[in-house]
């Protein structure tokens, strides 16, 4: 697959993402042709909810630049009524994704949350060459609730081919947060 061949080098194809100047470190550590793809759905920044979180991000550092990034994650999470407490090891369990498959509105709750919050992680290596450790962890929490195999289901379908790719995605998308 294309897409997930090492060594894709962003700028020497385009010169900004969005509108900005992409850091070069973040071009070094996120050096896969999917994590530029703002056409590919199943690529952190291929829908509208990531589209409006980056900007937002960027909006929010330069407006912020002393305030830590983390704070930009709590009103995040308290815009889906949600603590930064709440956000923890429990919203990867199967049996509570399957209570908000089951129960709310999937694409509402869970898909537009880690759409956001993945690419606000990501926006901030984009725009900063780096990831505040004080963030990692939610953004993690977020890529491995997108990995888990019921919300594959729910968001794909019986499309085993795109839940393959989805997957292989969100482990380099794991890969990169590590490094970041």
């Amino acid at each position: 697959m294309e897409q997930l061949k090492k060594g894709y080098d962003y700028l020497e194809e385009n010169s900004h993402f969005f509108g900005e100047v992409p850091n070069r470190h973040a071009v070094e550590i996120a050096d896969y042709k999917f994590f530029w793809d703002a056409t590919d759905e199943l690529a952190p920044f291929g829908c509208e909810e990531a589209y409006i979180a980056f900007c937002e991000i960027s909006e929010w550092l330069s407006e912020n630049p002393k305030t830590p990034i983390i704070e930009c994650f709590i009103w995040i999470l308290e815009s889906w009524d949600l603590e930064l407490e709440d956000f923890n090891d429990n919203i990867i369990e199967s049996e509570n994704i399957l209570k908000i498959i089951q129960d709310m509105d999937f694409y509402e709750e869970l898909m537009s949350l880690d759409y956001t919050i993945i690419a606000t992680g990501f926006g901030q290596l984009i725009l900063q060459g780096k990831i505040d450790e004080s963030v990692k962890n939610i953004i993690q929490l977020s890529i491995l609730r997108q990995m888990n195999s019921h919300v594959l289901d729910a968001f794909l379908g019986s499309n085993e081919q795109f839940k393959y790719e989805r997957y292989l995605y969100l482990q380099k998308l794991l890969e990169i947060l590590e490094d970041a």
